[in-house]
């Protein structure tokens, strides 16, 4: 027999659940934004090149930390690393680039390195990042930009074209097709029903101050027009290879490439797959014609 005391002690019960729930799922998210900044010694040379401190004013006001490495030229690629990373992980990508003979420009973007940052947007609030950085170079004499990016360094590249739109060639390197997909993919690891995650999902969107409406990358990307390369592994467990297949297809260069490491995950491709990486790339800006 169901009394009154059993339903009422069963109702606290469920509300005492969906507070749990609900905080949980709340410091969830405020973990998956969370920053990771880090101190460290500043590099003297990078391939006998002098490595120069330069910072950059974001439009809300963040100071971006950067390395910049001069070559003898006014073309210069922008190396933006993946979620929570880094300059320090881009060094071995800066020693390719200047031996290809551009200038090299290394930001930690907000909330990372020695950048300052609240917290972690997936590409959206990072775009202003590179936003600043672009315009500080034109400042400086360089009048060909191109920039290279990481997971979410690759997903402030396509958050940043509506804003800017004249990169000289663009390279993605797992990418995500829109932010809803990425948490997806993430979350499916728990074997739980996807609607246990939702508060996470929701509470994410009101912490960074963006709709995962608007965090679609393979919407944005069809206004690139540039020159550019996509690259991602066949067997990623953040981004299924259908996925990467969307983002070249609405891609909207008439220019447009794509390469798939075989055996790759969502890793760093430089450092699992240097000579296929190093080759692919050098086909790539020969096939621009590219020269100082």
């Amino acid at each position: 027999m169901i009394t009154k005391q059993k339903i009422k002690y069963s109702i606290l019960a469920i509300l005492a659940g969906l507070f749990v729930w609900i905080i949980v799922s709340y410091f969830s998210a405020k973990f998956l934004i969370t920053t990771n900044n880090l101190e460290f010694n500043d590099i003297v040379q990078i391939n006998n090149r002098n490595v120069e401190n330069i910072d950059f004013q974001t439009i809300d006001k963040y100071t971006i930390s950067s390395w910049i490495i001069r070559n003898d030229t006014n073309r210069i690629i922008i190396l933006l690393p993946g979620i929570k990373g880094n300059r320090l992980s881009q060094i071995s990508r800066a020693e390719f680039y200047l031996k290809k003979g551009f200038s090299v420009l290394m930001p930690d973007l907000r909330g990372t390195g020695k950048s300052k940052g609240d917290f972690i947007s997936f590409g959206w609030h990072e775009r202003k990042d590179l936003l600043a950085c672009v315009n500080g170079l034109s400042k400086l004499g360089f009048t060909k930009i191109s920039v290279d990016g990481q997971s979410l360094g690759a997903a402030t590249i396509i958050y940043s074209i509506s804003d800017y739109s004249d990169y000289e060639f663009i390279i993605l390197e797992s990418c995500y097709d829109n932010i809803s997909n990425a948490f997806k993919n993430r979350v499916t690891k728990y074997s739980l029903p996807y609607f246990v995650f939702k508060p996470v999902e929701f509470f994410t969107e009101q912490l960074i101050g963006v709709s995962k409406k608007e965090l679609v990358p393979d919407e944005l990307i069809k206004k690139v027009k540039c020159p550019i390369l996509i690259l991602a592994g066949d067997a990623e467990n953040q981004i299924p290879i259908d996925e990467t297949m969307k983002l070249y297809d609405s891609c909207g260069s008439n220019s447009k490439n794509i390469h798939i490491f075989k055996g790759a995950k969502h890793e760093n491709f430089h450092d699992k797959f240097k000579s296929e990486f190093e080759n692919v790339i050098t086909n790539f800006i020969d096939s621009l014609s590219i020269t100082n």
